[in-house]
């Protein structure tokens, strides 16, 4: 199929999960991903456990199918590689605290100033303003400030905040190339996941206009209503309940020989809720998947990753693969005309292309030298470094 982004350049100064992901986002819709990375250890995620062939788990999702050029950008020689490259690139993707760009001797303002077409998209956890701006932080701590984990007061089971954010900076850059069509003039992208957790928070705000909720109060969605939750099973399984609309819920009750709970659908008690938990206790969870099946009632197990993988519909939309060290791959999650676009299942090595690059934009093979190219990965190194 034809690439959406065939022919765009994008280069990708992030790490971890957030920028990684939007950049592989970008390779699967067709854009050239070039990754800059740091000599000596590279991203942090090539060492994600499991490790297998010198490759971990989470690089063989969000590194496969880019470049990987090894810069070390406190080096002239380095910044002048980079330069070079982003006189040719659309898009230049970073995930630094807000002025590190500026301390390479790269700000902002200046980059659009040479580079006009370019579209730059910072990354961060707190915004380019304001005065968190600086903090260290993580996914938790944003959801934390967000008001995301307040109805529960749980952990989360997915990186809500990192994940959101990467879409959210994608839909951005797309938005930006193609303002840039009309106007000949990149932009200047402020992507922050605490706004991405702000945004995953909607639900929350709605309900916020009819009154403050505390921490740990429950809500409609998280956990308020007997109609829709989660409930072990008289075999020890989680089965999701979601039957959120009356004909679901009546459906449900009649089927299980309680129609006695129709009318609490939407009660607050926590009686209701027991007598819920008592009722789904008193069966397996193939006897009420049966049920759901056969009454139409949206109800499924809570499944872990492993069952997920072999699950019949999740087989068949061919999402899930693998590579040939038998890491997952995970392809573009759309269709487009009926194909996933994918932009390759071959991670990098640290640096592989760095060579190449340099020669492709006319620079000296001593300029390797000097960047570090060459620096074989030492994994006692990285955890020294980082533990």
């Amino acid at each position: 199929m034809a690439s959406p982004l065939s022919g765009l350049l994008v280069v990708d100064l992030s790490r971890l999960l957030p920028g990684p992901l939007a950049a592989r986002l970008l390779a699967d819709l067709g854009a050239r991903v070039v990754k800059v990375e740091e000599p000596a250890l590279g991203d942090p995620l090539r060492m994600s456990p499991p490790v297998r062939e010198s490759v971990g788990a989470l690089a063989a999702i969000l590194l496969s199918g880019v470049e990987s050029i090894a810069l070390d950008l406190k080096q002239p020689a380095a910044r002048e590689v980079l330069e070079r490259l982003l006189a040719r690139a659309d898009v230049l993707l970073e995930s630094f605290r807000p002025g590190t760009l500026a301390r390479f001797g790269l700000p902002p303002e200046e980059l659009r100033a040479r580079f006009p077409r370019l579209v730059i998209c910072s990354l961060t956890g707190w915004g380019q303003d304001g005065p968190y701006a600086p903090r260290a932080g993580h996914d938790l701590t944003y959801l934390a400030v967000a008001g995301a984990l307040a109805s529960t007061a749980a952990m989360p089971a997915l990186q809500v905040a990192d994940q959101i954010g990467a879409w959210s900076a994608v839909t951005a850059i797309l938005a930006s190339l193609l303002e840039r069509q009309r106007t000949g003039e990149g932009t200047y992208v402020d992507a922050s996941l605490l706004d991405a957790g702000l945004h995953a928070n909607l639900v929350g705000w709605s309900l916020e206009a009819d009154g403050r909720k505390a921490v740990r109060q429950r809500l409609p969605l998280s956990g308020a209503l007997p109609c829709y939750n989660l409930y072990e099973t008289a075999d020890g399984r989680l089965l999701a309940l979601a039957a959120l609309e009356p004909h679901f819920w009546r459906r449900f009750c009649t089927a299980a020989g309680r129609e006695d709970l129709i009318r609490r659908q939407y009660s607050s008690s926590r009686r209701a809720r027991r007598e819920v938990e008592e009722l789904i206790r008193s069966r397996s969870l193939a006897a009420w998947m049966e049920l759901a099946v056969r009454e139409d009632v949206p109800a499924e197990p809570v499944l872990s990753a492993a069952e997920a993988r072999v699950h019949p519909q999740v087989a068949a939309r061919q999402l899930l693969g693998a590579g040939p060290e038998g890491l997952p791959r995970l392809a573009f999650p759309a269709r487009l005309d009926g194909e996933r676009p994918r932009s390759g299942d071959r991670v990098p090595q640290l640096g592989e292309q760095t060579k190449a690059l340099l020669a492709e934009l006319g620079m000296p093979r001593q300029v390797a030298k000097a960047e570090g190219v060459g620096q074989r990965f030492s994994f006692k190194r990285w955890l020294k470094r980082f533990f």
